[in-house]
C-alpha cells in the first residue's frame, strides 16, 4: 500500500506521498466503522500519531510524538545514569526510586499529553469521536479522563477496508 493506493477517503494534504500507510488505515477504519463523525484516531506504537478524519471523509492530518518505548530509551541514551526501564501498568504516581519515577513520568505523562491533544481537538472540532489503537493502548487507558473507543485491530480492520474497497 501506497499513495497511489485508492482509498475511501480524500487527503487533502500538501505531500499525499509522505503519509504513512499505518496512518491511512487507521483513519480508514475510523470513517468507515463510525461514517459522518469528526474522528480523532490516536494510534500507539513507536510514534504517537494523532490522525483527523472529518466527517466529510477527508484525512486532514494531525501530528507525530515519540511513542513509550522511544521515551523510555532516550532516557537512558542520552543521561549519564539513568536505566532503560520497561513499561509496567501499575506504578505510582509518586515514583519511590528510578524505576517508578521513569514509568510514572513516562507512562503518565504520556497520559496527559494524550488528554491534552483530545483537548485541544474537542475545543474545534465539535461532536468529536475518539478512537485508539496499537501495542501500547492498554497502558493509558486507566489514567485518561476522556470516553475512547479502544479497538486493538483497528488498523487490521483499515486495510481490509481498502483491500474491499481495490477488490
Amino acid at each position: 500500500m501506497n499513495h497511489h493506493s485508492k482509498v475511501p477517503i480524500t487527503t487533502p494534504v500538501g505531500k499525499p506521498e509522505t503519509i504513512g500507510s499505518d496512518r491511512l488505515a487507521l483513519v480508514v477504519a475510523a470513517n468507515h466503522y463510525y461514517p459522518d463523525l469528526n474522528n480523532l484516531v490516536i494510534g500507539l506504537g513507536s510514534a504517537i500519531t494523532y490522525n483527523y478524519v472529518n466527517r466529510f471523509a477527508q484525512f486532514t492530518g494531525g501530528s507525530i510524538s515519540p511513542g513509550m518505548e522511544m521515551r523510555f530509551k532516550s532516557l537512558e541514551l542520552f543521561t549519564n545514569k539513568l536505566p532503560l526501564i520497561e513499561p509496567h501498568w501499575n506504578f505510582p504516581l509518586l515514583g519511590y526510586d528510578t524505576k517508578t519515577n521513569i514509568q510514572s513520568g513516562v507512562i503518565f505523562g504520556m497520559a496527559k499529553e494524550i488528554d491534552g491533544v483530545i483537548e485541544a481537538y474537542e475545543d474545534r472540532y465539535e461532536k468529536l469521536n475518539v478512537l485508539m489503537s496499537g501495542g501500547d493502548a492498554h497502558y493509558f487507558m486507566p489514567f485518561l479522563k476522556k470516553k475512547i473507543i479502544l479497538d486493538p485491530d483497528l488498523i487490521f480492520k483499515g486495510l481490509y477496508v481498502i483491500s474491499e474497497f481495490n477488490q
